[in-house]
């Protein structure tokens, strides 16, 4: 059997309101190679977070820094892992107890076909469902057109149009950040799409566990993309800009996948990025007839598609999230 150690990283910053439930979370696994590293990001909140992280005492790894952002916990924590494999985990997020058990397994079962070096090229992720501020799951994700093994200009095609990579569903190599490098400090909101794309670009292969639903993303008025949503939105189209460059140079995609591209920016509203596609791209290699007629209705349509998606959001997050 393969046993590999695994560290579950939990960054947290003023986050009592929910830190015990992600240890405890982290704790009950079934699977138990584990060490569980719990860092607090400067937390200012008269040391309420350093004492629930405290009364666990050897159960797990505590360490306490100068804030600086969720990457800056990440990586703090990562120089200070031991473990072969690392899963982040949100303070304010859930594992179900047998997530690491079944990823574990999956690559287990991996082993009768690759050997070891291939294996840590591989990339896990899982179903997950939504949770609002009192556990309540409020969103279950449809992952039944995923396929279990990806192909990499799937993986970002599909998350333009339904992002469903939730970062705490990943298990991943040790040695994916020696090689690709840390997360990058200087993103604030963003952080983990970039670094999913980053691995996917150097040629790591994503598995999804679809029909395993591993993981409880709590949903709440307090997390960064909802408090500071003119940084998110910049951050989102400086990040999509380099996606897809790099998707450009990487993959060589066809028309049709450049076109599907623009259209889930033009959906996610993601504006600098689309305009720019269309202006030096998409007019290069479409006819006159296609990019003066045919794409404007198309672009039109997927524009109210992305108003409609995002109208229903906000009625979702109304009702769900804001709740008192």
């Amino acid at each position: 059997m393969y046993r590999p150690k695994v560290s579950i990283i939990i960054p947290v910053y003023n986050g009592s309101n929910f830190l015990k439930e992600a240890i405890d979370s982290a704790l009950n696994q079934t699977y138990k190679n584990l060490e569980i590293i719990v860092v607090n990001d400067g937390s200012c909140d008269d040391g309420k977070t350093e004492d629930i992280a405290l009364s666990y005492g050897n159960k797990i790894k505590y360490f306490k820094k100068v804030n600086g952002g969720v990457s800056s916990a990440l990586n703090f924590a990562l120089e200070k892992s031991t473990g072969e494999w690392f899963s982040w985990l949100s303070h304010d997020d859930l594992y179900y107890s047998d997530k690491i058990e079944k990823q574990i397994r999956f690559l287990d079962n991996l082993l009768l076909d690759k050997n070891e070096d291939e294996l840590k090229r591989t990339v896990l992720h899982s179903a997950t469902v939504s949770i609002d501020a009192n556990g309540k799951i409020i969103k279950k994700p449809d992952y039944s057109d995923i396929e279990i093994y990806e192909d990499s200009k799937t993986v970002i095609l599909d998350n333009i149009y339904n992002y469903r990579l939730s970062g705490c569903s990943f298990l991943v190599n040790r040695d994916a950040f020696n090689e690709v490098g840390p997360f990058r400090e200087d993103i604030k909101t963003v952080s983990d799409v970039e670094y999913w794309h980053r691995l996917l670009f150097h040629g790591y292969k994503f598995c999804c566990l679809k029909d395993n639903v591993l993981v409880k993303n709590r949903s709440h008025g307090k997390q960064v993309g909802k408090t500071k949503v003119e940084l998110f939105n910049n951050e989102l189209n400086e990040l999509y800009q380099k996606i897809f460059d790099d998707f450009l140079d990487v993959f060589n995609p066809t028309t049709k996948e450049i076109e599907k591209f623009y259209f889930g920016m033009v959906k996610r509203r993601i504006a600098k990025v689309a305009k720019r596609i269309k202006r030096f791209v998409l007019k290069e290699r479409l006819s006159s007839v296609y990019f003066y007629i045919l794409l404007p209705i198309k672009t039109f349509w997927w524009g109210f598609v992305g108003y409609i998606r995002n109208v229903l959001r906000f009625v979702f997050r109304l009702i769900f999230v804001y709740r008192k």
